[in-house]
């Protein structure tokens, strides 16, 4: 079964909760990637309208759209990582002399190594518009805002975990290294927003008591 859009949450969290391969850490790491972006969502369009924030209702509404669309993206990389997994499962159980083993199994490790890096860098791209957010949003909706930026934190992580997870079974050493350095800058500059994010926000609310 593939877990998509259109599956219940109740089947999402039992299919994840059995004993099966997919779906998996990818796939919940870019659920709550969604849900972060989903959350931010809610936080622009409580801050679109209002007449106190007028002079940036033009960013908002940049936001709202840049929101949107990475929802959208994270629920198709969780479609993606669970067919990238199965792949790999299936190229694995391929006979050793197979000719196509090997090209579909790199094919299918390739996969599970893009997909939940694409699924970190479009989490920490929210992370970006959270810090972006902060003084231009219903301060009334400042706790909300430091749950997305939280959440889309944590989907970065738990994408990067599933890339390194899969990066040993990469046999060429440079190969593996093209792929680290990029996580690495990802990493990097995400934790340096969320620590820089979420005073921000504290401190926002407290001057607007």
């Amino acid at each position: 079964m593939l877990y998509d859009q259109n599956t219940t949450l109740t089947q999402f969290l039992d299919g994840t909760a059995t004993r099966q391969p997919s779906p998996g850490g990818g796939s919940a790491a870019a659920l709550a990637g969604a849900l972060a972006a989903a959350v931010g969502e809610m936080v622009v369009n409580y801050s679109i309208g209002k007449k106190d924030l007028e002079g940036h209702q033009g960013e908002l509404r940049s936001a709202l759209a840049e929101l949107h669309r990475g929802r959208s993206l994270l629920l198709e990389l969780m479609i993606e990582d669970q067919n990238a997994y199965q792949a790999l499962t299936a190229a694995r159980k391929l006979p050793k002399d197979s000719p196509d083993r090997r090209q579909e199994y790199e094919a299918a490790l390739l996969a599970c190594i893009r997909v939940p890096q694409a699924i970190a860098a479009t989490a920490a791209a929210v992370v970006e518009l959270s810090d972006r957010l902060v003084d231009r949003v219903n301060p009334h909706l400042l706790s909300d805002l430091a749950v997305c930026a939280d959440l889309a934190m944590a989907a970065v992580r738990c994408g990067l975990y599933n890339v390194r997870v899969n990066l040993p079974a990469v046999d060429d050493p440079s190969d593996r290294q093209r792929i680290e350095a990029p996580i690495g800058q990802v990493l990097s500059r995400a934790v340096q927003t969320i620590q820089r994010v979420v005073p921000r926000i504290w401190q926002r609310h407290e001057r607007s008591k």
